[in-house]
């Protein structure tokens, strides 16, 4: 009862910079900022399967780098 008696003005106070404190975060939360990339839900649903969404490539395998040579088998 000591709260709600003698300290009403620092507890009134108290909790309005609390809800400063709280309205700003939010604000510096959600803010827009240019250099920060965001999704697009809307555009991400609109895209269609087609031919130019992938390229399939036939290539020929290489040997790896540093792996083990395969020897030539010649017949004799």
């Amino acid at each position: 009862m000591v709260l709600y008696t003698v300290y009403v003005y620092p507890f009134e106070i108290a909790a309005v910079i609390l809800l400063v404190a709280i309205v700003a975060a939010i604000r510096l939360t959600l803010r827009h900022r240019p250099e920060t990339k965001y999704q697009k839900p809307e555009r991400q649903v609109r895209v269609t399967k087609g031919p130019d969404r992938i390229r399939i490539v036939n290539m020929p395998s290489e040997a790896k780098a540093g792996g083990p040579a395969t020897p030539k088998v010649t017949p004799e």
